[in-house]
């Protein structure tokens, strides 16, 4: 018993530590940004997120510091991986916004259902903590209007749980859907940003593929298979190619 004590209390200090360690790099990389060494506070910030921290203001900081050290590619990746935690973070909308006009590539989308461009807005009104929270109030509404039903003698309590349970239920559903898209963004990411200035984009995964057209550093683009350090991407406007891997970073 002694020995697991011991253990618990070093896990523990070692915690503490490592918290400690955090809020020593948040200062250093705060003060190097005010100084206007915004290369160093984004290396700073880089050891934080190496530490295994993650959030919406860490990666809205790192984004202000990217642009600023002219990484524009840098930027976009950081806003959207901002954005990915917190859909609601408005600064780092605004200033994603205010850098894609510095990007190269202005794309045309392809034109979509209006259904699926509807419930895309509607899942990502929420971050995955946000729809997990909301499913799990949907489900004790639906409980509860279930008991009423089963339980309640009076006649209006009755209907009045039956209707509130299945309106729980159906919402409780879409819910559980828009967190487990969610989810599926972090386990099993496909979106991606062009980290490299430009990068020729080729017909097939090889050097020697035919050159299709050049991409430049802040654009989105959808990620496919992956062949020998090769994946196949599709951007905005439809087109489909090969890239290097180490050209893009995944949001």
């Amino acid at each position: 018993m002694k020995k697991i004590l011991t253990i618990s209390m070093l896990f523990l200090v070692a915690l503490l530590h490592a918290g400690d360690r955090v809020d020593s790099l948040f200062i250093q990389a705060g003060e190097a940004y005010s100084e206007a060494s915004f290369e160093q506070a984004l290396v700073t910030y880089q050891e934080i997120v190496d530490h295994g921290y993650e959030a919406a203001d860490l990666y809205y900081n790192m984004g202000n510091a990217a642009f600023r050290s002219n990484k524009l590619g840098y930027a976009v990746l950081y806003y959207e991986k901002a954005l990915k935690l917190d859909p609601s973070h408005e600064a780092a909308k605004k200033n994603r916004s205010y850098v894609s006009r510095y990007k190269e590539d202005q794309l045309e989308r392809v034109p979509e259902l209006f259904i699926r461009t509807w419930i895309r807005a509607i899942y990502q009104l929420f971050s995955l903590q946000g729809w997990s929270y909301i499913a799990i109030t949907l489900f004790a509404l639906m409980l509860a209007g279930v008991l009423g039903y089963i339980f309640s003698p009076v006649l209006p309590v009755k209907k009045a749980g039956f209707f509130t349970g299945l309106a729980a239920l159906l919402l409780f559903v879409l819910s559980m859907a828009a967190a487990v898209n969610r989810h599926s963004e972090f386990t099993s990411p496909d979106s991606a940003i062009i980290v490299h200035p430009s990068v020729v984009v080729k017909s097939t995964p090889s050097l020697s593929g035919t050159d299709l057209f050049v991409l430049h550093e802040g654009t989105k683009l959808k990620m496919g298979e992956e062949v020998s350090g090769w994946i196949e991407i599709t951007i905005s406007d439809g087109r489909v190619g090969w890239i290097p891997e180490d050209s893009l970073a995944v949001i």
